[in-house]
């Protein structure tokens, strides 16, 4: 089974974890970190889930029985249950319905998984092993950390408000791909952030040489 990386945006996605324990828990973790609705139905549910409710207006918690209805209009689902049966049953009903699904350690009943991921802002660093080796996952994000630091997520922001600038003042992409690398290179030696002002006196005389 081979998975196609692939970045979607969640923000405000109506998505439903089943289960209320610790599993449950770190996945919607993962969803609320990028902005999506969490509706979670479980028999029991944890302190800590409860806890973090109280937190936020994108979680809604509800503590009875799982049912059919409750797959309607999901932008995809996790299944985060010690039921075996239900959890097939699950993955069945969504796989019918196109909703993607994932049933945690079962990745035979996965249509999606999720990485080991590094998030700073906008800027984030995935690893996936196909649901091989969790472990080998979690080992390459903490290397990881060495290299995506909260700078990169700061520098991310800064060149997103230039992109438009940028092209306008390189139309031809061999030089605006230069502009942006001496940009980069220029950012990363720089201590903290380059201001705007000292942005738009880089690209001037940048546009000057190329």
């Amino acid at each position: 089974m081979a998975y196609f990386p692939m970045f979607v945006d969640l923000t405000d996605a109506n998505c439903l974890v089943i289960g209320g324990g610790e599993i449950a828990l770190r996945k919607v973790n993962v969803l609320l970190d990028f902005g999506a609705r969490v509706h979670v139905i479980a028999k029991e549910i944890g302190m800590e889930l409860a806890a973090l409710s109280e937190e936020t207006d994108h979680l809604l918690l509800e503590q009875r029985e799982f049912a059919p209805f409750d797959l309607q209009d999901r932008k995809l689902v996790v299944s985060a249950t010690n039921d075996s049966e239900l959890n097939s049953q699950v993955y069945m009903m969504c796989k019918e319905g196109n909703i993607p699904v994932n049933v945690v350690d079962k990745k035979e009943l996965c249509t999606f998984i999720f990485p080991s991921y590094l998030k700073e802002q906008n800027l984030v660093g995935a690893f996936s092993s196909g649901g091989n080796s969790p472990a080998l996952t979690q080992y390459l994000r903490n290397r990881e950390k060495e290299v995506l630091t909260p700078k990169l997520g700061e520098l991310n922001e800064m060149l997103g408000r230039w992109r438009d600038p940028i092209k306008e003042l390189f139309p031809m992409e061999s030089t605006r791909k230069s502009a942006f690398e001496q940009l980069i290179d220029y950012a990363l030696c720089y201590d903290g952030i380059p201001t705007d002002e000292e942005v738009e006196e880089l690209l001037l005389s940048i546009s000057m040489t190329l």
